[in-house]
């Protein structure tokens, strides 16, 4: 079976923005009160007085900060910039490192629906380093608008590490045992979903980078979650293929990362250790 180089990989370029500023994080956070939320709930929309620019911080933990200061009940709004942004909202960052807005319609404040959850789940980036270079492990899923070619992941199971159920993920969904050593945390990526039930979530997914000795190719996709194939591909064709914009940023580190000589080196040095316990979660986005 051949390294897979679909015709869609020369598509993954599109929609990449060049030159135009910092690019609007997908989910970020109003530090409030409770008194004020509930005027946002009765306005239907996410503003401050007088015209004033409504700020949010990219880290959750900076806005429970400010929100404690405000000398009322806290609260904290988590805002989906990306799909606010498509419809029509203008972000900008400012001198402070902060973000702005002029308004937000409360149809974009995930916390302020009915159904709210919060979803922690793990994946990962099998690679094997070949005699041709490295190659990466994708799986393509059926989705409602299609297929599309995607990293393994999955929820975390009670008392589950990120990084084991990244491995169980990971050989769930390729229908295969995989021996998989987990060589390099990649941080983690958040953003908003909707379930097919239309409650809003919000997602933090744990990404890991694993190595394996082999490189299997008799596996049994989980066709009844929609998995349809899995492939090895050259990590550049990887970073092409992956459409998810939260994973973007992730998955060209990857393919930079794996072009270096020397962190290729490191990775393949030392005895091979199947693991997939034990692992703590990485401490923030990177």
């Amino acid at each position: 079976m051949k390294d897979r180089a679909p015709a869609q990989a020369r598509q993954g370029r599109r929609g990449r923005r060049g030159g135009r500023g910092p690019t609007t994080p997908d989910i970020l956070y109003h530090a409030t009160t409770v008194r004020r939320v509930r005027r946002v709930r009765s306005r239907g929309v996410l503003e401050v007085r007088g015209g004033r620019p409504v700020f949010l911080s990219r880290h959750e933990g900076q806005a429970w900060q400010a929100a404690w200061r405000m000398g009322d009940e806290p609260a904290v709004l988590v805002v989906d910039a990306f799909r606010a942004r498509r419809a029509g909202c203008r972000f900008r960052r400012n001198e402070m490192g902060l973000w702005q807005v002029d308004r937000v319609p409360i149809e974009h404040v995930l916390n302020l629906h009915s159904g709210y959850g919060e979803q922690v789940s793990a994946g990962g980036l099998p690679v094997w380093f070949g005699p041709d270079g490295p190659r990466v492990l994708l799986i393509r899923v059926r989705r409602r608008n299609g297929s599309t070619w995607e990293v393994a992941k999955g929820k975390l199971e009670p008392a589950e590490t990120p990084a084991a159920a990244a491995v169980r993920e990971i050989r769930e969904e390729i229908g295969f045992p995989l021996r998989l050593q987990v060589v390099r945390p990649l941080g983690w990526v958040r953003y908003g979903f909707y379930t097919p039930e239309g409650d809003p979530r919000l997602k933090t997914l744990h990404m890991f980078l694993l190595r394996t000795p082999e490189r299997v190719t008799d596996f049994e996709p989980r066709q009844r979650e929609g998995i349809r194939e899995v492939a090895w591909f050259d990590p550049r064709e990887a970073e092409r293929l992956v459409p998810h914009r939260s994973l973007r940023p992730l998955m060209r580190r990857v393919a930079r990362l794996l072009a270096d000589p020397a962190a290729v080196a490191a990775m393949r040095a030392g005895s091979f250790a199947d693991e997939a316990a034990g692992l703590e979660a990485p401490g923030g986005e990177e």
